[in-house]
């Protein structure tokens, strides 16, 4: 009997300690996902959908990034975006754009020259507004050699 009981406490143990690690990367704002492929997200409530993008072409770099709020609860969304080159080992915010609306959905698409021999990324702040309530988020383009 004591055996057994043994057992079972370090089965749960051990489920309680992978749950704990899940746990830990859902709130570091990442998806986790298990070896069935059932994913586990985090949940905004005025943050539907965000994104940043970069395309490079020709010496420019040309940032889109957008976010979608709720319909009916979302009253304002405001993005604050940098362009970012990397340069001795660090990024290094070379240009930012702004743009905020009195809507529940807000975009931004500009363009900035950039210099060739370097590596590049978007990173945009995100905030939406319920009232005076305010949820941000930050979301990071992949990277962009030139």
């Amino acid at each position: 009997m004591k055996r057994n009981l043994i057992s079972v406490l370090m089965c749960g143990f051990v489920v309680l300690s992978f749950a704990q690690v899940q746990a830990l990367e859902i709130a570091d704002g990442m998806s986790t996902c298990d070896i069935d492929n059932n994913c586990i997200s985090p949940y905004m409530d005025y943050i539907s959908h965000a994104n940043s993008n970069i395309y490079i072409s020709n010496g420019k770099a040309t940032i889109s990034c957008s976010v979608y709020g709720y319909q009916g609860i979302t009253t304002r969304v405001k993005i604050d975006a940098k362009l970012q080159q990397y340069k001795n080992g660090k990024w290094v915010s070379i240009d930012t754009f702004s743009k905020e609306s009195n809507s529940y959905r807000v975009s931004i698409n500009e363009t900035s020259s950039i210099t060739k021999g370097y590596k590049y990324r978007v990173q945009a702040t995100i905030k939406a507004y319920s009232g005076s309530a305010v949820e941000t988020r930050t979301v990071t383009s992949s990277e962009a050699k030139y």
